[in-house]
């Protein structure tokens, strides 16, 4: 069995292929393009990479089933804010078509330079992943949401549409809270909270975002509903967040 979990950087891709990993004893592999990759004869593999001829070609030479995750575009965005604090290698997502830089570091989701990214090309090449696969007729499409709380239902019914045994399922969920993740050398895993950008966005700037990518966000079923969050709230609860 070939699982690739292709996805948006930021929308709990590892969390869930770890646990697929554990639960279907499959080898563990990810990287930043296909090229060159040796593809072993049962791994589940990660990749940020678009829905394009060359890619779906490899995956079906492989015998790949897809799986795509949503998230919340929002979250990805407060995630990505977060993580670069202690990882380079958004740089390299998608070739640099993120357009993840050293200016984005140490600003808050309620700054003006966030705002700025959330609005770019940059923010909607990284939106693209999920978007693009969420239209493949083949590809399984689960949304972060679902299974952030480790429910074992939820990762059994996706065992059963891939059509593999749930045997070990209870184990490797056991041996991958999202904690886990959190104590990584690049801290890969922060919050993981469905929804934490009402406490760091501020509505104002979440509707300009919302409006610019809202196609995106229709499409995934995701909305932003109204809050009181003001710029000096939302700073102070990433300072918060932040020193976590």
């Amino acid at each position: 069995m070939r699982i690739a979990v292709v996805s948006s950087p930021r929308s709990g891709n590892s969390f869930v292929r770890n646990i697929l990993s554990d639960a279907l004893k499959l080898e563990n592999i990810h990287s930043h393009n296909y090229k060159g990759m040796h593809i072993p004869e049962k791994c589940i593999y990660q990749i940020h990479w678009y829905r394009e001829p060359n890619f779906q070609s490899f995956l079906a030479e492989h015998n790949f089933s897809v799986l795509t995750v949503a998230r919340h575009p929002l979250d990805i965005l407060v995630s990505v804010f977060n993580f670069i604090r202690n990882d380079p290698s958004p740089a390299k997502w998608l070739e640099g078509n993120v357009e993840i830089d050293d200016r984005l570091v140490g600003h808050s989701p309620a700054s003006e330079v966030f705002l700025d990214y959330a609005l770019s090309w940059g923010a909607e090449n990284l939106f693209s992943v999920t978007y693009q696969w969420w239209h493949d007729r083949d590809a399984i499409k689960i949304r972060y949401e679902d299974f952030a709380t480790s429910d074992y239902n939820k990762f059994a019914a996706l065992l059963n549409e891939l059509g593999a045994p749930k045997d070990n399922l209870e184990y490797a969920i056991a041996c991958n809270p999202f904690e886990r993740l959190k104590h990584t050398p690049n801290k890969h895993g922060w919050q993981g909270i469905p929804g934490l950008w009402k406490k760091l966005v501020p509505y104002l700037h979440a509707r300009k975002i919302y409006k610019r990518h809202k196609r995106i966000f229709k499409v995934l079923g995701y909305s932003v509903e109204p809050t009181l969050l003001t710029k000096k709230a939302a700073s102070r609860n990433w300072e918060i967040l932040s020193a976590s």
